[in-house]
């Protein structure tokens, strides 16, 4: 999500701009009360899609070069832990006021939840699509680390059994220990196949294999909570890796430049960090004005908001971040 390739390979901005309105519509519905339940059709959308995580970080492995470490983690941490710090700190703010006159509500109360979601879910509650940012940067460090020393694949291999290992495990450990070793697995895939993903048979294999695997097993994982919800885990990760080399293959599609998807992917780390603000900031809004609103009501208006301010705020958040790089 933090790399933009080079004006030849526009297919990994169209991807990544398809799947950031994905996500920002599935927590637009989340905050408007449409649950998975009450929508067949949105369900079967969103299980398809299920590799869409797995792809952030598998097109971070396929745009990353070897560096000194220390190289890595000043780089990594300007690029990933500022971002995470700051928004964190805007959503814990605008939560804080929102809640702050709740019955019942303490300072304490606040910042201790907000604390226990970071310790075991890499994020505050406060803003909690930022556990990707935390996590993407370890699995950076901790490749580049290992790289040094075995092949990708190898890497791949490790990451595939340490997230087998800690989800099985029998001790309530953090979230992102699972997440960050599954982030590894497609990361060091994501590097390893970057050309090879790109050939006939691979792209026939990942059809039959994603349409074998959707069919039969119909796995379904948040990667963020480590948790199977359905199907194999293995046959998630497998599923996943098909999954992400059809999109790519999709996205290569030249008559999609047209819907600037790109644009969209090329802002993505914008649009990442701050729709979720938004949203909420909406949800606040229609909440006093409108209390009375329909589900449709509220996902046509926070739609609405996404459209507008996510756009105009990545103007100058783009500034922003400029300046501070040059300091």
């Amino acid at each position: 999500m933090e790399i933009t390739p080079t004006k030849r390979q526009l297919y990994p901005d169209i991807a990544c701009g398809f799947l950031i309105i994905h996500m920002i519509f599935g927590h637009i519905t989340q905050h408007a009360g449409l649950w998975h339940g009450q929508s067949s059709l949105y369900f079967s959308w969103c299980s398809l899609i299920f590799f869409m995580m797995p792809w952030f970080f598998f097109k971070a492995g396929m745009y990353f070069r070897l560096k000194d470490t220390l190289v890595e983690i000043k780089a990594s941490a300007q690029r990933l832990l500022i971002p995470f710090a700051v928004f964190s700190l805007c959503g814990a703010c605008l939560e804080y006021a929102a809640k702050m006159s709740n019955e019942g509500f303490t300072t304490v109360g606040f910042i201790q939840d907000n604390l226990r979601h970071l310790l075991m879910g890499g994020a505050l509650e406060s803003n909690p699509p930022l556990w990707f940012l935390f996590s993407l940067f370890f699995v950076r460090i901790i490749f580049n680390i290992l790289f040094k020393k075995l092949p990708d694949y190898v890497i791949a291999i490790i990451g595939l059994i340490a997230a087998c290992a800690f989800l099985y495990a029998p001790l309530s450990l953090p979230h992102y220990f699972g997440n960050i070793s599954a982030g590894l697995f497609f990361f060091a895939a994501g590097h390893f196949s970057k050309d090879l993903q790109f050939k006939r048979p691979v792209l026939i294999a990942a059809i039959v294999a994603f349409i074998a695997i959707y069919a039969v097993d119909y796995p379904q994982v948040d990667m963020h909570l480590h948790q199977v919800f359905g199907g194999t885990y293995l046959l998630w990760l497998l599923a996943s890796l098909a999954g992400i080399v059809i999109l790519n293959h999709i996205a290569k599609i030249r008559l999609l430049e047209k819907t600037r998807l790109q644009v969209i992917g090329k802002d993505s780390m914008t649009y990442y960090v701050l729709h979720w603000l938004v949203i909420v900031c909406a949800s606040i809004v229609v909440k006093r004005v409108l209390p009375e609103a329909s589900c449709e009501l509220k996902i046509a208006l926070y739609t609405i908001a996404c459209a507008v301010f996510i756009p105009l705020a990545s103007v100058f958040y783009k500034r922003v971040s400029k300046r501070f790089q040059k300091q």
